[in-house]
């Protein structure tokens, strides 16, 4: 019987490991330049006045939010406009007779 010994194969194991590493590297590279292009376009964009979409989203929101109160204040009012008025009258109240003491110093 003969004996074979199997070989191992280092070297494409070794070779895999460089390809995954290598991969892992540009990706690393790949997601630092999104990191610096972001922060560019953010520089850009303050520079020339322009609001990050995130507080633009707020703003609007509280805008609609306002609108809505308004308009149901408005439909208050118009409510308010429309139904008659209805005052109470006070009786009058006789006048008060002086006191009896200011009438006898007189």
């Amino acid at each position: 019987m003969k004996q074979t010994r199997k070989t191992p194969s280092y070297i494409f194991l070794d070779l895999a490991q460089m390809a995954n590493g290598a991969a892992s590297a540009l990706g690393n590279l790949r997601s630092e330049i999104d990191v610096i292009r972001a922060g560019r376009a953010d520089r850009q964009a303050a520079a020339s006045g322009s609001v990050p979409r995130e507080d633009f989203d707020a703003a609007l929101s509280r805008i609609e939010a306002l609108a809505a109160r308004i308009a149901l204040l408005e439909a208050r009012l118009d409510a308010l406009a429309h139904t008659p008025v209805t005052t109470k009258t006070k009786s009058a109240r006789p006048a008060k007779a002086k006191s009896a003491k200011k009438a006898k110093k007189v």
